[in-house]
């Protein structure tokens, strides 16, 4: 395929707006997750800011608990054993069991409950979500896309891309990227890749539209070499394992690699549309070189869209 365009976050572009120049040799960026630009209005907040936080209810900072004071209870504590007399034994246990302490600040058990309790366990909600997660398919990996509150599994020996990396292509066009990337076949040929996913968002509210309009567009701005020629499929309806449902559609067809050491002669563009968590459209994409060694088969993209699932 085309040499992925690897960014920095930034629009998940699709079809005409501005335009960039064309990438040099990828490198991986690590950046929080995508952030909307302000020319982009339709896009949805990414997960972390909907997530209702709640920081619990323990002391500020900088409040200091006030310990029991140093000094006075000695005095005290004299003047009353002196006063009782008469119950000589009882006062020499007492002070027995004092003298033993060191610390009279120890003898005021009440106050004892006045110490704050550790907070260790309350900021642990906070922890940003790695890039993987346990995945549901046998000799698989998981991929954790926490910005847009999903996760998909990929074979293990596929590299999983930190969360904030954006992948896609572009061309004279225009571009079209995601987040929650992995890649397989990095360099296998020349400086292609074999195979990238994505997860994209769609300005489409329709899943089985949007499925063939992110597939055809990727088709377009990925494999745009001498002798082109694709297909897609139209969509098809598909619940996943966890009981989301959407539609997958696929582009495909023949095509010439610009490199000579690419054998590749064909490509294709598997996407899953559904419904995210804030209901925006989300388009996971599998863009794969066809009839090489390490190829994505059909059957095994579905197996991948299959194991799409909702995270927190």
């Amino acid at each position: 395929m085309t040499r992925d365009s690897e960014r920095p976050p930034g629009p998940e572009q699709q079809g005409g707006g501005y335009l960039s120049a064309r990438p040099g040799p990828p490198q991986a960026y690590e950046y929080p997750p995508l952030e909307d630009l302000p020319y982009r209005p339709y896009e949805y907040p990414a997960l972390e800011d909907h997530r209702q936080w709640h920081p619990g209810g323990y002391p500020g900072y900088g409040t200091p608990v006030r310990s029991p004071r140093r000094g006075t209870a000695g005095p005290i504590l004299a003047v009353i054993i002196t006063g009782l007399v008469l119950f000589g034994a009882i006062t020499a246990s007492i002070t027995g069991r004092l003298t033993s302490s060191g610390d009279t600040a120890r003898t005021t058990a009440p106050v004892t409950k006045l110490v704050v309790p550790p907070r260790t366990s309350t900021t642990t909600t906070t922890t940003r979500a790695p890039s993987t997660t346990t995945p549901l398919l046998p000799d698989y990996q998981g991929v954790a896309v926490p910005s847009r509150g999903v996760a998909y599994d990929v074979p293990s020996g596929w590299v999983v891309d930190t969360p904030g990396v954006i992948r896609g292509f572009e061309n004279e066009q225009g571009r079209i990227s995601g987040t929650g990337t992995a890649t397989d076949g990095k360099n296998y040929c020349g400086s292609s890749t074999r195979t990238i996913t994505f997860v994209h968002r769609s300005q489409l509210d329709d899943p089985a539209a949007a499925a063939a309009d992110v597939a055809t567009t990727a088709a377009e701005r990925g494999f745009d070499g001498p002798g082109w020629g694709r297909e897609t499929t139209p969509a098809t309806p598909l619940t996943t394992a966890s009981g989301i449902t959407g539609y997958l559609a696929e582009a495909s067809g023949n095509w010439t690699p610009k490199s000579a050491e690419c054998t590749s002669s064909r490509f294709s563009v598997y996407t899953f549309a559904f419904p995210g968590p804030q209901n925006p459209m989300l388009v996971l994409t599998i863009a794969a070189d066809r009839g090489v060694d390490g190829e994505v088969t059909p059957e095994q993209a579905r197996e991948i869209f299959s194991s799409i699932r909702l995270i927190d």
